[in-house]
This record gives C-alpha cells, sequence and structure tokens, in this order.
C-alpha cells in the first residue's frame, strides 16, 4: 500500500498521576482511531474489502474505548 511497517512501538509519556495517565490513553486511542480511518481509506482505495472491513472494526473498538475513557474522565472526582 505504499508504505513502510515500523517496528517501534509509539512512546507512551510518563504520568506523574491516573488522570494524567488516564489522559494520555485518551490521546492514544484518538490517534489510534484517526490512523485506523486512514487505514481503511488506503485499503480502500487498493481495493482489499476484507482489510477495510478489519480496520473497520478496530475504529469501532478503539472508539468505544476512547467514549469509555472520556466518560471516566468527566466523572472523575475533583
Amino acid at each position: 500500500m505504499g508504505g513502510q511497517p515500523t517496528s517501534q512501538p509509539r512512546e507512551v509519556p510518563p504520568a506523574r498521576t491516573n488522570r494524567k495517565m488516564l489522559e494520555a490513553v485518551l490521546a492514544a486511542e484518538q490517534k489510534a482511531v484517526k490512523d485506523y480511518t486512514e487505514r481503511a481509506r488506503q485499503a480502500e482505495e487498493f481495493g482489499d474489502k476484507g482489510l477495510v472491513v478489519q480496520l473497520e472494526d478496530m475504529v469501532r473498538e478503539e472508539s468505544s474505548h476512547s467514549e469509555e475513557t472520556e466518560r471516566i474522565l468527566r466523572d472523575w472526582p475533583v
């Protein structure tokens, strides 16, 4: 599909509090949704419907994780 696979995971920012950790989780999930959506678009252009479906499932799962993390942060004790 025109790219080079990476074997390097993304950096995980250090978190000094539980809330900061959840904020980092939320940012990572939102980035994953964006990336998987872009890959699904590329797979569609390439004509790989099976890969499109798999990536759309991944978008759905990451979106669900993101929404749950947002709820936890919204209800976080002040």
